[in-house]
């Protein structure tokens, strides 16, 4: 399909990013609205919570705008901009769900969503390929657990999980590198999987004595036992370390045949390295996401066999 442009989500501090991102590229974006940028190319970028390729779509009216849509899709997603009530009356009549705080693991759905806001009282900007799919807009939240977890940061891969389709369960053996304080370990154990976890710190008591499957060896997180990364199915990594040096290690990583799905945290100090990021999105079967739940860094999800981006 020829698109018209691109749809930029973003929240405020992670503007510098998205404008670097910008000038390395020489693309112009404007905001259309707190936080939605347009452009009338159509490049991908990383630091944003969801990326659209759009169509302009002029109506008269909410059943005129509501009946041209459902001409092109099934299932929608609407995020609020301009005219935000005008868009509402039209998600409605497009019977589009509320959003709502999810519960983990979130029930599967691969069917495609096509997403749609306003940009004006009179036009739409629509796409049929949002990069969160049903969850355009980027804005997901989980019912939160304040008692197991050890860290706030299990959020971070539900989400990633969530957003990339991949499952977990009994069968994985989850390696998870740089593990403490254990938030990552967490949400694999729970699924049932054994999880092994390496890190020169030692976990959160509590979580070792909570999970029959769950062993800890002292170690350091981009040099783990050859031995653990040939029992993996999952490898997960949300240790701080540099960026370059976590891709030479995912380089090695990536030769285990028996590894099915990677999850790494990019974390960054200042304005990110462009190039690595690209050299990372270049890798088959890799997506990078700017989550909801992560700070100043982007998730990288390889999955074995699937097609990137």
């Amino acid at each position: 399909m020829q698109y018209d442009g691109s749809l930029y989500f973003l929240r405020d501090e992670l503007l510098p990013e998205f404008e670097d991102e910008l000038r390395q590229k020489s693309v112009k974006a404007e905001e259309i609205a707190p936080g939605i940028f347009f452009s009338p190319r159509g490049e991908r970028f990383y630091w944003v919570l969801d990326y659209w390729p759009v169509r302009r779509l002029k109506f008269v009216s909410v059943s005129d705008g509501a009946k041209k849509l459902r001409r092109l899709g099934n299932r929608w997603v609407y995020v609020g901009a301009q005219a935000f009530r005008r868009g509402q009356l039209i998600a409605d009549q497009l019977r589009v769900k509320p959003r709502k705080q999810l519960s983990f693991p979130v029930e599967a759905d691969e069917r495609p969503y096509c997403a749609f806001t306003l940009a004006s009282a009179d036009e739409i900007l629509w796409t049929d390929a949002p990069l969160k799919s049903r969850f355009a807009g980027g804005k997901i939240r989980f019912d939160e657990n304040r008692t197991g977890p050890p860290s706030r940061a299990y959020l971070k891969l539900q989400e990633a999980l969530t957003l990339a389709g991949i499952v977990l369960s009994p069968s994985d053996t989850v390696l998870d590198l740089g593990a403490a304080p254990g938030g990552w370990s967490y949400v694999a154990a729970r699924a049932g999987a054994r999880v092994e976890m390496v890190d020169r710190s030692r976990p959160d008591e509590g979580l070792l004595q909570s999970f029959d499957r769950l062993a800890f060896r002292r170690g350091d997180g981009l040099r783990p036992p050859r031995e653990l990364l040939a029992l993996a199915s999952v490898l997960l990594s949300d240790m701080a370390c540099e960026p370059a040096k976590l891709f030479d290690a995912v380089q090695n990583w990536l030769s285990f045949s028996n590894l099915r799905a990677i999850v790494c945290t990019l974390k960054f100090h200042g304005l990110s390295d462009k190039a690595l990021l690209n050299h990372f999105a270049a890798i088959s079967g890799a997506e990078i996401y700017h989550l909801w739940h992560n700070g100043h860094e982007v998730t990288w999800v390889w999955k074995r066999g699937a097609t990137s981006a």
